[in-house]
C-alpha cells in the first residue's frame, strides 16, 4: 500500500482549532478530488483515485446475506473498488482540524466498520484501512505524516494474515490498542516526526506508543501537530478489490463523539411525498 502526501498547510491554517461535535454526520457523496485548500467542513473528497479504482456510496437494501443483514448502520455504505492493475487505487477523506495529535493519539478512540467481499483472485490481505493525517505547522519540515490501521495487520493469529470476508468486521481502537508487539496489532507510520517511513509494515505500534516516539524525537512540532484529516482506502498493488465500509468514528476527550454514516440520498419526491402526507394528515386531525 501507497500513501499519498496532501498539501495540508493552507487546510491548518485555514481552519481555528476546535472541539469535534458529538454528532453524527451523513455522507451522501464524495466530491471530486483534489482536496481543495479550504475543503468544506465534514465533507469526504476522493483523495487519491488512481487507475480502474473507484469509491461510491451504495444502497444494501435487497443485497441480502451479511452484507444487508448485518451492516452497522443502515441502508447504506461506502464501496472501495480496485481492478487488475497494481497502479489502481480508491482513498477517501474529510479534512480539518479535529484537534491535538497529542491528545487523540493518547486518549483518543477511533472507529470503523468494514466488509471485505470474496473475489477471486483478489489480494486476500487487503481491505479497507483507516489513515490519521498529522501536521505542525511552521515545522522543521519532518512535520507530517500518516499512520494506516490496516485489517492484515490485526488479525486474531498475529502477523500479517488474510482479511476474513463475506461478514462485516466491526473495530474499536484505543490509543493502547496493539501496545507491546511491534510485530503486529496497531499502525505503521509514513514516516515524519523523527521517525522513518516502516514501508506498509513492521514496526506496527499502538497509537500511545507512536506518541511516545514523536515526543521523544520532536518534541516541539510535535507539541503543536493536530490531526487534519481521516482517510479509508484501498491502496496500491492490492488487486480486484471489492470492499466496503461505514461508521468511521472519532471520540476525544474534549470533543465528544463524531460519526461518519454513509447513506444513498432519499429521492426528492420521497421528502416531497412525506411533507405532503404529513399536510393531508393535520387537515384530517383539524
Amino acid at each position: 500500500m501507497t500513501t499519498t502526501r496532501l498539501s495540508l498547510a493552507a487546510l491548518t491554517t485555514a481552519f481555528a482549532a476546535t472541539t469535534v461535535s458529538a454528532q453524527t454526520v451523513t455522507v451522501n457523496q464524495f466530491e471530486a478530488g483534489p482536496v481543495p485548500a479550504v475543503p468544506t467542513p465534514d465533507a469526504w473528497y476522493e483523495s487519491d483515485i488512481r487507475g480502474a479504482g473507484t469509491a461510491s456510496i451504495v444502497e444494501l437494501t435487497g443485497v441480502g446475506g451479511d452484507l444487508e443483514n448485518n451492516q452497522p448502520l443502515p441502508t447504506g455504505a461506502a464501496l472501495l473498488t480496485t481492478g487488475g492493475d497494481n497502479n489502481d487505487k480508491a482513498e477517501v477523506g474529510t479534512f480539518a482540524d479535529f484537534g491535538s495529535a497529542a491528545e487523540i493519539l493518547t486518549t483518543g478512540t477511533l472507529g470503523y466498520s468494514y466488509y471485505k467481499e470474496n473475489v477471486v483472485g483478489g489480494n486476500a490481505f487487503a481491505a479497507p484501512s483507516l489513515k490519521l493525517n498529522i501536521f505542525a505547522a511552521g515545522g522543521t519540515g519532518d512535520n507530517f505524516g500518516t499512520l494506516v490501521y490496516e485489517p492484515t495487520w490485526n488479525q486474531p493469529g498475529g502477523g500479517s494474515a488474510a482479511v476474513p470476508t463475506d461478514a462485516w468486521q466491526d473495530v474499536t481502537i484505543a490509543a493502547s490498542t496493539g501496545a507491546g508487539d511491534n510485530s503486529s496489532g496497531g499502525w505503521w507510520w509514513t514516516g515524519g516526526f523523527g521517525e522513518g517511513n516502516t514501508a506498509g509494515g513492521p514496526p506496527i505500534r499502538s497509537l500511545d506508543e507512536w506518541a511516545a516516539l514523536f515526543t521523544a524525537n520532536d518534541p516541539v512540532d510535535f507539541a503543536n501537530a493536530r490531526v487534519v484529516g481521516i482517510s479509508v482506502g484501498v491502496g496500491t498493488f492490492n488487486l480486484d478489490q471489492v470492499g466496503y465500509f461505514d461508521d468511521v468514528s472519532l471520540t476525544t476527550v474534549t470533543g465528544g463523539t463524531k460519526t461518519y454514516d454513509f447513506q444513498v440520498p432519499e429521492p426528492a419526491g420521497f421528502a416531497v411525498l412525506g411533507l405532503g402526507g404529513l399536510a393531508m394528515l393535520n387537515r384530517r386531525r383539524a
